[in-house]
């Protein structure tokens, strides 16, 4: 009977959290665009470069109070422009006790340079995150219109 217990509560811990997990994979697309919202309602975004294929490594941290981080830097054409992001992707072991990595969660933050400026981040939870987050940021341009970026795992 205690076996079993003790096998249900293995199998009942994150996926994240597996043991020998060295490092995640991620792979992705990264697309620009802009958007008019100068008049009653926002038209649909206009693609600029799209489906920039966006491939990095994050090492999965194993003891409590640890965090690991992936970052890239990329530039996107737009109509008119370039539009710049930096990407940075981090797995978080919190700190619940002293002894291994209970579970773990991950953050992507996207930070916009070029005709707009923005911050944007998100906290996710592993089925959310792998095998590549889905985020959009974006951020104002003159005249009621915006540049913004998405973050996708397939091809538009």
């Amino acid at each position: 009977m205690k076996k079993i217990i003790l096998a249900v509560l293995f199998l009942a811990q994150p996926i994240a959290a597996a043991v020998g997990e060295p490092e995640l994979e991620l792979k992705g697309y990264i697309s620009a665009w802009t958007q008019d919202c100068s008049g009653a309602s926002c038209s649909l975004p206009v693609p600029g470069e799209r489906n920039r294929p966006v491939a990095l490594r994050l090492a999965m941290p194993s003891a409590a109070g640890r965090a690991s981080a992936a970052r890239d830097g990329e530039k996107l054409s737009l109509a008119g422009g370039e539009i710049s992001a930096e990407l940075s992707f981090y797995a978080i072991c919190p700190y619940v006790g002293k002894e291994g990595c209970a579970g773990r969660y991950f953050q992507a933050q996207i930070s916009i340079d070029g005709p707009a400026g923005a911050f944007c981040s998100s906290s996710l939870n592993s089925d959310d995150f792998a095998p590549f987050p889905v985020v959009m940021c974006a951020g104002p341009v003159s005249g009621g219109r915006r540049s913004g970026l998405t973050l996708h795992r397939l091809p538009l």
